[in-house]
Formats: structure tokens, sequence, C-alpha cells
């Protein structure tokens, strides 16, 4: 039983955020990502506890292709579409040894930012810095990979089957770089050259 209120869902509570009461899943061809398998994730938010640890999978998915809004999720329109990204994502090798800024988090609209760092423990200090979203919109990369907190849903899939679990916006070279002075005006790693 909850101890507290749940609260609204987009203004308390991200809407990409996973619900107790949405933990079954189902596999589907992939609308996204051709030749692939989709982990579809059952839809009620709203219906048990947030687990603000985890994200949907699906409206996850749906916002990182469609640019929805991690809090509210609305689209957000080029003029009002921003990033945490001391936060969320990383840099992430590429063949040729260089590196990119893959942001693993929706964005977000300037309001709806400003609501998440009144309320969110993880913006609080120099993590909410927000960006502006890059003109280069980059591109949506599927993961077919186990991550964290998903290996007791992975155990159940078909062997043999690309099963996408998650998936991040590989950014461009100039908001690469943009990521890298913030990292460094803040004293956070950076990755080597």
């Amino acid at each position: 039983m909850s101890t507290s209120p749940p609260g609204i869902i987009g203004e308390a509570i991200p809407w990409s955020v996973a619900w107790t009461g949405e933990m079954s899943f189902r596999l589907a061809p992939s609308t996204d990502f051709p030749g692939y398998t989709d982990l579809i994730q059952i839809e009620k938010p709203g219906v048990g506890e947030p687990r603000f640890a985890a994200l949907h999978i699906t409206r996850h998915r749906r916002a990182m292709v469609g640019h929805l809004c991690h809090v509210c999720g609305e689209p957000t329109p080029p003029g009002d579409r921003f990033l945490f990204p001391l936060e969320s994502g990383g840099m992430v090798p590429l063949g040729d040894g260089t590196f990119r800024y893959g942001g693993n988090i929706p964005p977000v609209h300037g309001a709806c930012a400003e609501k998440a760092r009144a309320r969110c423990p993880h913006l609080r200090g120099f993590a909410g810095v927000l960006e502006p979203f890059p003109k280069e919109p980059g591109r949506v990369v599927q993961r077919t990979d186990v991550v964290p907190g998903i290996e007791a849903i992975a155990r159940t899939m078909p062997p043999g089957v690309p099963v996408i679990y998650t998936c991040y916006r590989l950014h461009e070279e100039p908001f690469t770089n943009r990521v890298l002075a913030l990292q460094a005006e803040h004293g956070l790693h950076r990755p080597r050259d």
C-alpha cells in the first residue's frame, strides 16, 4: 500500500514513468525499426504505484521517436523542446574511435522542465541545466541488448528474436560538443578522445 498519494500524471509524475499495474508485456513487429520486434508494455497509467526508476517501455519509445514530452506526453514543437543532458544519457563510442552524445530521456517543454526541476530530486543542483534541443535531431537508435532492470523480462523472450528493449537518440557533433562543454563547466568526467 502506498504511504503517499501518487500525484497527477504530467504534474508530479512524468508521463513516461511505468506503474506497477503495467507489468504485462507482449511482442509485435516494430513500426519504427523495420526487421525488429518491439517489446510492448500494457498501458494503464495511474494503476498501482508509480515506478519512478523505471520508464514505461512503449511510452518511452514513442516519446523518443516522436519528440513527445517526458513529463506530459504531448508533442514538443521545435521552439519548445529541451533536454537535461547532464543527467540523462552519455557519450557513445563510435566504430571510428570518436563518440557522440546519446540521450536516453525524451525532450520536455520549457514549462514541464520547470515542474520537473521543482519536484524531481534528480534535477536539483547542476543537474538541472536545461538545454534547447539541437537543430540537428540526430537519429534514434534501437537497443536489443539487455539493459539493467529488464533482465527478468528478457529471460522470457524467444531466443533468436531481435527484440527492442529500449532506444536512445544519438546526437550530432555540435550538440555533443555542447554537452562536453557543460560537463567541463560543471567539473564532470569527460570521455577520452
